[in-house]
Formats: C-alpha cells, sequence, structure tokens
C-alpha cells in the first residue's frame, strides 16, 4: 500500500496541467483545483461553469478552455486567472432560462468570455497567441486578451477519397512562428502563426488513419490511432510501434529518462530507447506526473499512486 501520497482529488478528474504554482485539476463537470506544494490543494475547488471542460491550455498563470454541453447545446470559450481562488459559477439549471446571447451565463471569475456558435475541436496557446478550431467554422487566432489577429476558413485536406470525419481536427500544436494542425484522416497542415494561412501539407508519420490522438513534445511526438496502435516519432522518423489494450488517456515526455510515460486504458507504459515496460492498474489513469526522479499516477477515482517505473525510490511526500 502507497503511504504519503498526495491527497486524494474530491471529484473525477479528467485533465491536469502544470503551472507557475504547481498543478491544476479539471473535473469531468467542470470543476477546477489548483494544487501547490507537496501537490495540495491551495484552495477548495470550484465549479466557475457547470459544463464539462473539453479543450484546455495555461499560458502565464491562466486557464484557457472550452466547455460544451451536448444536451443543452452550448458552447463557451473564456479565461480564468490562476493566481486567486478558483469560484463557482451559475447553477446548470439558470442556463435552461437564457435563450439570447444578451442574457448568456458566462464561467465566473473569468478575464474575458465568449459564447461559441460552434463546436470546439482544439485549443493551444503560446506567447502572445492563442489559437483555436471550431467545427465547419473556422480557424481563429487570438491575443490572450482575445483581441482578433486573424480567421481562416475551415480547413480542406487533399485526400484521394472522402471518408467519415477525416477532416476532423484532433490536434493543434504551436511553435515559435508556425502551428500545425493533425486531421483524424492522418494529414498534418503546416501554418503561419501570424495569418493563418497554409504553409504546407503533409502524411502523417505513423499508424493508419483514422487517428485519436497526437502528442508532441519538442522533436517527439505519440500518435494513436483509434484501434489503439501506437507509434513513436522523432525528427520525422518512427522509432517505434506498439498495440495498446485500449485508448491513452494521456502521454508526456520525461526529459530526466528521455523517454515517454503513458496513461493507457487500466495500464501504464515507459517507452525509452532502452525500455518498453507496462505495468497494469486496476483503476483508469488519466495523468502522470514526473516528480523527484520518478513519477506520480493520478487515476479516474480521484487516487494518487507511486508510478511503477522510477528513476529512483518511490515519491513519498512524509519524508524529511
Amino acid at each position: 500500500m502507497d503511504e504519503g501520497l498526495p491527497p486524494a482529488i474530491p471529484f473525477l478528474p479528467s485533465r491536469v496541467h502544470q503551472y507557475d504554482g504547481g498543478l491544476i485539476v479539471l473535473g469531468m463537470d467542470g470543476e477546477v483545483l489548483l494544487l501547490g506544494e507537496e501537490l495540495k490543494p491551495r484552495h477548495p475547488h470550484a465549479k466557475p461553469f457547470p459544463m464539462k471542460i473539453s479543450h484546455s491550455t495555461v499560458l502565464n498563470d491562466r486557464l484557457y478552455a472550452t466547455w460544451i454541453d451536448g444536451e443543452l447545446m452550448m458552447a463557451r470559450m473564456g479565461c480564468i486567472p490562476l493566481d486567486s481562488a478558483p469560484k463557482s459559477g451559475p447553477p446548470r439549471a439558470d442556463l435552461r432560462t437564457k435563450s439570447t446571447i444578451e442574457k448568456a451565463k458566462h464561467p465566473e471569475g473569468n478575464i474575458w468570455s465568449h459564447v461559441l456558435n460552434s463546436e470546439p475541436l482544439a485549443l493551444a496557446a503560446n506567447g502572445e497567441h492563442l489559437v483555436f478550431v471550431l467545427w465547419r467554422t473556422g480557424v481563429y487566432g487570438l491575443t490572450p486578451d482575445a483581441d482578433e489577429l486573424w480567421r481562416m476558413a475551415e480547413p480542406t485536406w487533399n485526400y484521394p477519397k472522402k471518408r467519415p470525419r477525416n477532416a476532423e481536427t484532433i490536434a493543434l500544436h504551436l511553435n515559435e512562428d508556425s502551428f500545425t494542425l493533425t486531421s483524424r484522416g492522418g494529414r498534418i497542415q503546416r501554418r503561419s502563426l501570424a495569418t493563418g494561412a497554409l504553409l504546407e501539407e503533409f502524411i502523417a508519420v505513423g499508424p493508419e488513419a483514422p487517428l485519436e490522438h497526437h502528442f508532441k513534445q519538442g522533436t517527439h511526438e505519440i500518435i494513436c490511432s483509434t484501434t489503439g496502435e501506437l507509434t513513436w516519432v522523432h525528427e520525422g522518423e518512427l522509432l517505434r510501434t506498439i498495440k495498446l489494450n485500449g485508448p491513452i488517456q494521456f502521454a508526456s515526455w520525461d526529459p530526466t529518462l528521455e523517454g515517454w510515460r503513458i496513461a493507457g486504458w487500466r495500464e501504464e507504459l515507459l517507452i525509452t530507447s532502452t525500455r518498453n515496460e507496462r505495468h497494469q492498474w486496476d483503476e483508469i489513469p488519466v495523468h502522470i506526473e514526473p516528480v523527484k526522479g520518478g513519477a506520480l499516477v493520478l487515476f479516474n477515482n480521484g487516487t494518487w499512486k507511486n508510478s511503477p517505473f522510477e528513476g529512483t525510490a518511490p515519491v513519498n511526500y512524509e519524508e524529511e
């Protein structure tokens, strides 16, 4: 039994981001929790908006996020500060009574927030740019304060024949002066960060489409198919192909071990140039946090455990 681990998350976690103060944990129903030293809560968790956060990114102590609810046919995009306690917003019942944009409810404590008229597919921020994609609407570039820089039409892709959902964007990555969009059909477009204009299009290295995830950190990439095939790509070359038991929840490059830590379906993987290890779990891991030479695994029930793939001794926050 693991001892000395961080306190359990008091809701069902869906995603974790790093920020200057520690970690921010997002919940399945829109909860927001800030963790500080030793991954202990800095404030009580709150629910700024009563919808699940579908896409999110962190930049300069701000959380940029999209909220969407299929039942209510509503979506929002906004920015919440991370240098203060999160605030709880309106109850879900209030959303049903606000039928106009002028009367629309927004996330509580937001720096800015907008109503979206289409499903958000991707969101990323870097430096002075915030880029997002709306289904069947277009690609948009904003400043971090929501001033529009440019907008482009919905991406069109060079496919020899059309297949269902081929054109859906599954990943968005920002670089210094350009960004890339990855489609479910297995194509990647590189576009100008200054204007959104298309610079080039090429076929993704890795599994055959349809794709489900595309994780990228520096020159290392993990590309995953909907059938559970995973490929590790470095500088455009395929290094490893692995078949998983189910869908991937999370993947992150660990610079200490020079490899990928991957949260799969009731399994955890470590992939390096010399190691290819798997560990079965009873619960579903949603995040793996490298710390103290090892790592902590956060599960979908809110509990933490030590990763079996350690560089040093297991993590124990009770040690002096």
